[in-house]
């Protein structure tokens, strides 16, 4: 008799990868981001997209003028993934041999590049049997990390109001406010206010709502306010700020040492003010590191608590003003 072999995954796409790849474009909702979390080129996301859309015979994305939205399949086939890679990941961490002394550490670009990475040295001094790796987490346009992805024991993330899910686990919130580089006001390190807003504008994020926010929460109008270059992250806007390029709204708290140097200034007699995003931090559930992860997160907490009275002196001493508790 002959024997029939059940195929149980016929209706899978050849190249599993293609559902990768779809997965992180309809999570940011962008084939540059996409590729940039998967480190490939955008030119590939595209031609893996359109490569799956024809093995289903059907369109996963609606194209519109410079922005992506999903189509009701896509947007069916995007929860499924982003659940089934979430509980795949899961798995396969479980599986993994536990590492005694191990922490994976999933961080915000701009947190971990301009305020973790100098002081991790301090932390390896201190706990030199924890062995961290620290990966970067891009977030754009509101899209967090996907926190049940797996692969990692604490990842530490911004949040655009308080959120319920995570509302114990505040870190801390940001403290912004305009900053220049003195050589750009012929060495004045307390340039009044109206004269900043003179400077080339340096905007931190697309949408310019830091700017935004800021200016309406002190009740001031710019006409100038859409103008000047735009970034797509805090870390880009900081660098370009330091280089004397303009004057950029900024989390003061990733910039505090070139606070102190005077290498950027903010404007005389000025007052700070919280934006809506807030940093959390999220224990994965899967980790074996439980013990590691408390020490980091403990570590994490004493140094943001440090900062913010570094912060709170150094408005003393320039006659900055802290900010209140509403946010703008």
């Amino acid at each position: 008799m002959q024997r029939h072999v059940l195929k149980r995954h016929d209706k899978l796409p050849q190249s599993l990868n293609a559902l990768r790849v779809f997965e992180a474009a309809a999570r940011y909702l962008s084939f540059t981001d996409a590729a940039t979390e998967l480190n490939v080129t955008q030119s590939a996301v595209s031609r893996q997209i359109r490569q799956l859309e024809d093995s289903l015979g059907l369109s996963l994305f609606i194209r519109l003028h410079r922005a992506l939205a999903l189509t009701n399949e896509g947007r069916e086939l995007s929860t499924l993934l982003t659940r089934q890679f979430g509980e795949l990941n899961r798995a396969l961490y479980q599986l993994r041999p536990s590492q005694q002394g191990e922490l994976k550490v999933k961080v915000e670009t701009s947190l971990a590049s301009r305020w973790l990475a100098e002081r991790m040295v301090n932390f390896r001094r201190r706990y030199p049997d924890i062995r961290v790796e620290v990966t970067l987490a891009w977030f754009q346009n509101g899209v967090n990390v996907n926190l049940e992805s797996g692969g990692y024991d604490v990842a530490v993330f911004g949040e655009k109001y308080p959120d319920a899910r995570y509302s114990n686990n505040l870190l801390r919130k940001e403290y912004m406010a305009p900053v220049y580089a003195p050589a750009l006001a012929g060495g004045n390190t307390a340039l009044p206010l109206a004269e900043t807003l003179l400077l080339p504008r340096l905007h931190p994020t697309q949408d310019r709502a830091d700017w935004h926010g800021w200016l309406d929460y002190h009740a001031i109008t710019d006409p100038s306010l859409d103008k000047g270059i735009t970034f797509n992250s805090l870390d880009l806007a900081a660098s370009a700020a330091a280089s004397g390029e303009g004057v950029a709204m900024m989390d003061v708290l990733l910039i505090l040492n070139q606070l102190d140097s005077q290498q950027l200034c903010l404007p005389g007699q000025i007052r700070l003010c919280h934006s809506p995003w807030q940093y959390y931090y999220y224990l994965a559930p899967q980790t074996n590191a439980r013990k590691e992860a408390g020490i980091f997160i403990d570590w994490l907490k004493q140094e943001m608590a440090g900062d913010i009275g570094m912060l709170a002196a150094l408005c003393r001493q320039h006659d900055w003003q802290m900010p209140e508790e509403a946010s703008y």
